[in-house]
């Protein structure tokens, strides 16, 4: 048999992703002709990988999407020419796979002379009054033999193909309409999982394909879509998916959590679990390191001496304080050390970030930069302070030899942080509600201050995954949007510091600032040996209510409790009036 595939692609980031890189190797040997459409630019050096594994490249605009550019591939080949092939794939990119072999389908159909058929199918079903899906194969992965390509049908119905730039008229007039004009023609389809007579009760919308995923990998469906990882709806068994076809396919995993990180939000709940730093195996470090330790309470300086004293590899140190005072305690204590560092004086503004960043021009020599200081909690109870300190020293700083030989091993790596420390798991410190009311708007300001490439909305979020405390390594091509973050003085509050500064948003951005430049984030495993249903425990825990808010809650109290009465008193006194008792 001789088959055709016309592959339409699409990248919002003009990337070439490597899971479809991944689809046209594995479905070369199927066809003996390939046409791969870009409806993204593409520029060269990005479709390199690509052009050894197919015949013809296109590269368009997004008009028409998806079946704007099958018409033009079918042009591009000529309807005359089409009937030297016994079928035409037409398919996209919106799905993962093949997670099995897909020859047998091929021959299955072949062999059954099945005039087209696909992946799934959707059910007719009536969405409202107004809007009405008929029966239809999706379109992510449609086949059609020679039969239906020789037809006046075919040709008609994709030289009528106009350039939509409203997805739902495509979906109306061509994805649905596509199965319909072929059934009304008297052609006959078939699907490798249909959806028509399975039961649908507890699905949103009766979309197998997106809603409805532990049908689609229980039923052995060679693709499953790129969506079905990102709807809400499956939000809980995201990490379970993944679990699947890890176990049950050989479907490289890492291809869909790559994807997924670059075009979704970088920390999912099902890609935050797989985020954990690895063990790598040893090997020199050829990174230029830099690490910044802003020193406020010298007293601690010793905690970081003992332990950058176990590294392995080559750094430059950079110390800043704020008195003299404490530069000569840092003197005498880098002596003791035998030590070499370079000490700043800053303004005892901005905590660590402002000291941090006011080192910016030096730090730009280096490849990879750690950030730290001598953390204490003045706010909270002794033990907070003690235990992040401690903890963040612990999950960064002892592990440094294997997070520089995770820099080393994977390029993609831009920012390593820890994880979140005990005193958050045992206390609600974190509000989601005064994350998103209160944060939110100063991440979404200094996102379009630093002119980021990725849209996000920060509004989105209840809780960020933040570098607790600030502390983190990180390659300096990530910090460059924050070196050059022009922050006025008046943005920077002095001590007592409040709740919700610049200071706490720059804390919470950083993963994001990596994966604006389609860089990963790892996260160093806790050392802290605690029960998850510590956390379950303090997420639903009732919170003591202060003094003020009690007030409140006794005024609203005694004022229905009034009203209540007033009620009882109006109903007795009309009854009483109107003679009812």
């Amino acid at each position: 048999m001789k088959r055709l595939l016309i592959y339409v692609h699409f990248n919002r980031y003009n990337n070439l992703s490597e899971h479809v890189v991944y689809q046209i190797e594995k479905l070369k040997p199927l066809y003996d002709h390939i046409v791969f459409i870009s409806n993204s630019e593409l520029p060269e050096e990005k479709q390199i990988p690509i052009l050894s594994l197919i015949n013809d490249f296109i590269q368009r605009e997004n008009k028409g999407f998806d079946f704007g550019a099958w018409r033009d591939g079918l042009q591009f080949i000529d309807f005359e020419k089409l009937k030297n092939f016994d079928s035409v794939t037409l398919m996209n990119d919106t799905c993962f796979g093949p997670l099995y072999d897909m020859e047998p389908y091929y021959e299955k159909y072949e062999k059954n002379q099945t005039d087209f058929w696909g992946m799934t199918n959707h059910r007719a079903y009536q969405e409202s009054k107004t809007h009405y899906f008929a029966e239809h194969i999706q379109s992510y992965f449609k086949v059609f033999s020679r039969k239906v390509m020789e037809s006046d049908t075919f040709k008609k119905f994709w030289l009528n193909i106009k350039d939509f730039e409203n997805v739902q008229q495509v979906i109306d007039n061509y994805e649905i309409q596509s199965t319909t004009v072929f059934l009304e023609a008297g052609f006959k389809y078939e699907t490798i999982l249909d959806t028509k007579e399975l039961d649908a009760k507890q699905l949103l919308h009766p979309d197998f394909s997106y809603y409805a995923p532990d049908v689609i990998l229980n039923q052995k469906v060679p693709f499953i879509k790129v969506k079905a990882f990102q709807a809400q709806e499956n939000a809980g068994v995201g990490k379970y998916m993944l679990d699947y076809i890890e176990e049950k396919t050989n479907y490289p995993i890492n291809l869909i959590t790559n994807h997924l990180y670059i075009i979704d939000y970088p920390d999912r709940r099902y890609l935050l679990s797989r985020k954990y730093l690895e063990e790598a195996p040893y090997k020199g470090i050829n990174q230029k390191i830099a690490i910044h330790l802003h020193v406020f309470y010298p007293d601690l300086l010793r905690d970081f001496l003992e332990a950058f004293e176990n590294f392995h590899f080559e750094y430059d140190l950079f110390l800043t304080t704020n008195t003299d005072e404490k530069e000569n305690i840092i003197k005498n204590k880098l002596e003791e050390f035998n030590v070499s560092a370079k000490l700043i004086r800053t303004p005892n503004m901005g905590r660590d970030v402002m000291p941090f960043l006011a080192l910016k021009d030096e730090l730009r020599n280096y490849d990879i930069v750690g950030h730290f200081h001598t953390k204490r909690s003045l706010e909270a109870a002794f033990f907070a302070g003690e235990s992040w300190r401690t903890e963040l020293m612990a999950m960064l700083i002892a592990p440094a030899d294997n997070i520089m030989r995770n820099f080393d091993m994977n390029n993609n790596l831009g920012i390593v942080i820890a994880d979140v420390p005990s005193f958050f798991r045992f206390n609600k410190i974190v509000d989601p509600d005064n994350e998103n009311k209160m944060i939110a708007p100063i991440m979404n300001d200094i996102w379009k201050r630093m002119n980021m490439k990725k849209k996000i909305n920060f509004h989105d979020f209840n809780t960020f995954t933040m570098s607790y405390g600030t502390f983190f390594w990180a390659k300096v091509d990530v910090l460059e949007p924050l070196f050059n973050l022009e922050i006025m003085k008046k943005e920077v509050p002095e001590e007592p510091l409040p709740q919700n500064t610049i200071l706490h948003a720059i804390e919470r951005i950083l993963i994001y600032l990596a994966w604006d430049k389609n860089l990963d984030f790892r996260i160093s495993k806790t050392t802290e040996n605690i029960s998850p249903f510590v956390d379950v425990n303090t997420f639903n825990q009732r919170f003591a209510i202060s003094a003020g808010q009690a007030e409140d809650i006794r005024l609203k109290y005694i004022t229905i409790l009034f009203l209540k009465r007033l009620k009882k008193f109006v109903i007795y006194r009309f009854g009483k009036l109107f003679g009812k008792s």
